[in-house]
């Protein structure tokens, strides 16, 4: 479980540090390859090397995502937004037990090492938390 809260922790941090825009022409056919079999529908591609990784910042239909793909073409994580009313039942509960009095402002959802997850930012009057959430809703980190 402390691995899991890494990688989490590890991955909202990731998109802090050193990124660096680059064209489409300058990213590997290898990854751009595999970025288009798996999103052949992804519009307004942009593309960033953030550390050894390929971010692809994109849209499909009305939906922001982002994929990181290593420099052998495997996607190591991608996120999505999505709306509150698409958290599962017991994400959901897990969020009105756990913090009462906030209301959902953002959520976004995770796929790291094939294991699910749900960032949500939560409000109340001025107090604001991000929380991470696993697919079974445990709570597997906090950000204040």
């Amino acid at each position: 479980m402390k691995k899991i809260m890494l990688i989490v922790t590890g991955l909202f941090f990731s998109t802090l540090v050193f990124a660096q825009d680059i064209a489409a022409d300058k990213v590997p056919s290898v990854v751009v390859n595999t970025f288009k079999q798996v999103f052949p529908n992804a519009s307004k591609v942009e593309w960033e090397l953030k550390g050894d990784l390929y971010n692809a910042d994109f849209n499909l239909g009305a939906t922001d995502c982002e994929a990181w793909l290593d420099k052998k073409g495997s996607i190591v994580k991608q996120k999505k937004d999505i709306p509150a009313k698409n958290l599962p039942v017991v994400v959901s509960k897990s969020i009105s037990d756990n913090f009462k009095g906030y209301r959902i402002d953002d959520v976004d959802w995770f796929e790291v090492d094939k294991q699910v997850f749900y960032r949500v930012e939560l409000k109340k009057q001025k107090l604001e938390k991000d929380v991470v959430l696993d697919k079974n809703g445990k709570i597997v980190n906090k950000i204040l």
